[in-house]
């Protein structure tokens, strides 16, 4: 102000010392011009509140795809945003003679899969032919000792009913002769010859027929005998067939298995001339370039699981208050607010959730707008000016001139400062970059005021 007073002093000076010797003219109050201000109206502005913090982009499900297989990139099927599914095919491989060599592969194991089982279908029909007709004599076999024990049994029976039958005609005989014995000159009867005739010629049968029976038994005997050891032989050749188709069996089984191994191998080779990714997500990146020739281990493309992305950052302890869970920034959703300052560098920690369309890659850094909403005065720090110690704005008053008005001040958030004290809702602050304002100063808008 006393600079300000001794520039006036000095203009007056000059007038008077420019005025002598000149003819006096009239003169008139004329009213300086109004000042052309920019308005900064508080809780109407449209400018947001606003501060910045830097952030680490965080995944725990981030896959960098890669090949296999060494090969010349023939094919990119997908681009950079575009979702993908588990096992989908990003790019393909070809035309090269790492893949060659493998188609070659693939196509052989196949063809000799195609034999072996093929080998394998006619060695079955043979076993068949072969267990059937070794089965026929066993059956055979079985059937004539079944038959030999049958006819034995049939012959003894025969033989105990006929012996029986002669045992008895001969005892009968036996007793009427000593009945007959009792009898004076019984020799010379004519009836006692004829029964002793009778009886001797019956008891011989008898004879010959136990004779007889012991050759019958002998033979049925060796008949069974005969049939058993064809029953024996009949089962030996059933199990050697048995034993020679399974030991054939098995070593086709184990070359098949073999053949399937090489087969399934050069299949999971072939397959991997398309490279897929490991996880659902979205391509964040693609390092693959069509045409070029790549190599087991070398990063292609890059998917990311949004879903399980987040990104970590720390306010400071004023700034907290301002926050609150489900918060909306610049890339996100706020998920989680620390209830302590951290011991390490005495802030908030904060998590975000991104928002889909967000693709940075894990372990980037990011910037992150807050836009809080506040019940509290924020004006724009070039609004506030210092007087000796004290703050203060400069207001449009009445007739649009202005007035200085005191303020206590709060936190600073980027480039805003908090008014405590001094402020209400509708004050209409005045800046100019071009002039200086001074307390009952005229105005005018140089810009519509905020609504």
């Amino acid at each position: 102000m006393k600079t300000i007073k001794k520039i006036g002093a000095l203009l007056a000076a000059l007038a008077i010392f420019s005025s002598c010797g000149t003819t006096e003219q009239p003169t008139t109050n004329q009213e300086p011009p109004a000042k052309q201000v920019s308005v900064f109206t508080v809780g109407q502005s449209t400018a947001p509140l606003s501060f910045t913090k830097s952030g680490q982009v965080e995944s725990s499900k981030t896959a960098f795809v890669m090949p296999e297989i060494a090969g010349k990139i023939t094919q990119i099927k997908v681009k950079v945003g575009d979702k993908v599914g588990k096992n989908q095919t990003l790019i393909t491989l070809g035309n090269s003679l790492s893949t060659e060599a493998t188609n070659i592969s693939y196509d052989t194991a196949l063809k000799g899969l195609d034999l072996l089982d093929t080998s394998k279908l006619k060695m079955d029909y043979s076993a068949q032919k072969d267990i059937q007709s070794v089965m026929i004599g066993y059956y055979s076999a079985k059937e004539a000792l079944e038959t030999a024990i049958k006819t034995k049994e049939n012959s003894e029976d025969l033989y105990d009913e006929q012996h029986d039958y002669l045992e008895d005609k001969v005892d009968d005989l036996e007793d009427a002769l000593d009945e007959m014995e009792e009898m004076p000159d019984y020799k010379q009867s004519e009836s006692y010859q004829t029964t002793l005739a009778t009886y001797e010629q019956l008891d011989s049968q008898l004879e010959q027929m136990e004779i007889g029976q012991d050759i019958q038994n002998d033979q049925t005997e060796m008949g069974i005998n005969s049939a058993k050891r064809g029953l024996e032989a009949a089962i030996l050749a059933v199990e050697g067939i048995q034993a020679k188709y399974s030991l054939q069996f098995i070593q086709l089984d184990s070359s098949l298995l073999q053949a399937q191994s090489g087969t399934d191998l050069a299949k999971l080779q072939k397959e991997a001339q398309n490279v897929k990714s490991p996880i659902s997500g979205y391509v964040t990146a693609i390092q693959a370039v069509e045409g070029n020739v790549t190599a087991p281990g070398q990063i292609l493309v890059t998917v990311q699981d949004l879903s399980s992305l987040k990104i970590t950052t720390s306010v400071n302890e004023n700034e907290m208050p301002l926050l609150k869970v489900g918060d909306t920034t610049s890339v996100g959703t706020i998920t989680s607010i620390s209830p302590a300052l951290s011991s390490f560098d005495n802030k908030i920690a904060v998590e975000i959730k991104p928002e889909k369309e967000f693709s940075a890659l894990s372990g980037s850094v990011v910037d992150i707008v807050f836009t809080p909403n506040t019940n509290s005065i924020f004006v724009p720090l070039k609004t506030v000016t210092i007087e000796d110690t004290e703050y203060y704005v400069k207001l449009i008053g009445e007739n649009n001139q202005i007035t200085k008005r005191f303020v206590e001040t709060g936190r600073i958030l980027g480039e805003f400062i908090e008014i405590t004290e001094g402020l209400n809702n509708g004050d209409r602050i005045a800046t100019s970059s071009t002039t200086f304002l001074q307390e009952g100063d005229k105005v005018v808008y140089k810009v519509q005021r905020g609504k």
